[in-house]
């Protein structure tokens, strides 16, 4: 790798881009940082520019070329689904994450769907429509319930609704597809069988045809304890999972990732960057249900505190094709990350509420605090979205990493704030 000093560009305000910026900040080769739009706690290590929008590819681009970045590191999906990548393309500047084509795997459910069909990667079975009078005529003939409905298109994690009974679904697809509680989103939709099992997170760096492992973790998506509630973007996460054992892990290696991977390049479709897939996991077999082309949100929360690797090294050689030259390196430890919410999360929730004990948390060994939806103001933060930090432990052990969150989790307080007591359980 050369020894030339970057300047970078994150784009996102979330928990996800402070683990990003908070990791690239440790490469000595990065010369300035900044962060669009940022958070309240991104601003220590990464400046931000809170002015432009995350999707003014112009706006952004005229910022890059004043500022000579070198690489932008996308860390939420909607720039790549609009296609910044493409955007970019004549330019000086390298964008990490995938092309406009190859970001149809996020931004469709539908064509993922058919996509796992199409190269016999198990999927839950499933069927799609476009029309509300076709979808409710087909919930009348199930027989078996609950199923998963979904919407088609981005709605920030909470586009999936699993229903109990015929009324529930014809309620749900109203909603989607005629009330537009999705926008445009939920225009199409997918309605799969349901299975349970354990959420698993599997991220790999990919740079067109070669990938390598990120560390799996495992998400909590549901709004409270025993996994009921609401989907969310995430609640919680812990990595590895206590529960994947090598040979199922090469299972899982074998019969999905490279599958995928190598239906990918199949498809004709040149994918540069990090992609996500999230299974279940039942009885030893798992079955894909979503696909992602970005970090996940929280799972970068715990896997970037995990990685030895020099995060900057990483994207340059999955910019440069190069990455069958990678070997990264993992800190033998778990992590695991507690999310704390306004009162109303997923649905609508409160703000400006003053966060109290943050430098209690942060200060504590083994405890990693990232901030989501914050705000800072003569010097108090106060929150300023749905999750609103993320308290990261890490331990020696699966419990003490537990312990550890939970102890940073005890030292931070604001009204109507809400966490899930079960993470890692």
């Amino acid at each position: 790798m050369s020894s030339k000093k970057l300047n970078m560009l994150v784009l996102g305000g979330g928990g996800r881009e402070h683990a990003i910026c908070w990791k690239l900040s440790q490469s000595e080769r990065i010369n300035n940082l900044f962060c669009i739009p940022g958070n309240a706690g991104i601003e220590p290590v990464a400046k931000t520019i809170p002015d432009i929008n995350i999707t003014d590819f112009n706006r952004i681009k005229d910022f890059s070329f004043e500022n000579n970045i070198d690489i932008i590191f996308v860390g939420p999906e909607l720039p790549l689904v609009k296609g910044i990548k493409n955007f970019f393309e004549n330019t000086k500047v390298k964008v990490f994450g995938p092309s406009l084509q190859a970001a149809q795997l996020e931004g469709s459910k539908i064509f993922t769907k058919n996509f796992l069909s199409k190269y016999n990667i198990q999927t839950p079975k499933y069927n799609t429509f476009f029309s509300s009078d076709d979808a409710i005529y087909f919930v009348s003939s199930i027989k078996k319930y609950p199923v998963v409905i979904k919407a088609d298109g981005l709605a920030a994690g909470k586009g999936v609704m699993i229903v109990s009974n015929e009324h529930e679904a014809v309620n749900c697809i109203k909603d989607m597809m005629e009330c537009r509680k999705f926008k445009s989103a939920g225009e199409k939709i997918v309605i799969e069988e349901f299975i349970s099992g354990k959420e698993l997170s599997y991220e790999l760096v990919v740079d067109g045809k070669n990938y390598v492992d990120l560390m799996p973790s495992q998400d909590y998506k549901k709004a409270f304890d025993q996994d009921l509630g609401l989907n969310t973007g995430g609640m919680g996460n812990i990595a590895p999972p206590p529960w994947l054992s090598c040979e199922l892990k090469n299972k899982i290696e074998s019969e999905v990732v490279k599958k995928i991977v190598s239906s990918i390049v199949s498809e004709g479709i040149h994918f540069s960057g990090i992609l996500f897939i999230g299974m279940i996991v039942s009885s030893s077999i798992a079955q894909v249900l979503e696909m992602n082309v970005r970090l996940g949100d929280p799972e970068a929360q715990v896997v970037l505190p995990l990685l030895k690797s020099d995060l900057l090294t990483t994207v340059e050689m999955v910019l440069n094709g190069e990455i069958e030259k990678l070997k990264l390196e993992w800190l033998d430890k778990y992590a695991t990350c507690v999310v704390l919410a306004s009162r109303g999360y997923p649905g609508e929730y409160e703000k400006g509420k003053e966060i109290k004990g943050l430098n209690e948390a942060e200060s504590m060994d083994g405890v990693f605090v990232f901030h989501a939806g914050t705000a800072y103001e003569d010097g108090k933060y106060y929150t300023n979205g749905g999750r609103v930090l993320d308290v990261v432990g890490l331990g020696k052990t699966k419990d003490e990493s537990i312990k550890h969150a939970y102890e940073g989790v005890s030292k931070i307080h604001f009204d109507g704030m809400f966490y899930r007591k079960d993470i890692g359980l």
